[in-house]
């Protein structure tokens, strides 16, 4: 890594700290509004994460229905 590249490095951390930090400042307002879409997008990944869950909950509650009640019809078969 050459000086130049420290350099860089260094003035590209320098830019990326150097925000202001006055509360009515576009910085602020920027990180508000970005950390309000981040919260967004998460919520809307968890319910589509939830609803698959739950449909997937669903068919294998009926799956385990269907199978109980083939093993019952057997097993009253077998009785018989």
């Amino acid at each position: 890594m050459g000086v130049g590249d420290k350099l860089k490095n260094i003035g590209n951390h320098v830019r990326k700290r150097w925000r202001s930090t006055f509360p009515d400042s576009y910085d602020r307002y920027r990180q508000g509004r970005e950390r309000t879409h981040k919260q967004a997008e998460c919520t809307r990944e968890a319910a589509v994460r939830r609803g698959e869950q739950e449909r997937e909950d669903a068919e294998r509650g009926s799956e385990y229905v269907e199978r109980y009640r083939a093993e019952r019809a057997a097993a009253e078969k077998k009785e018989e």
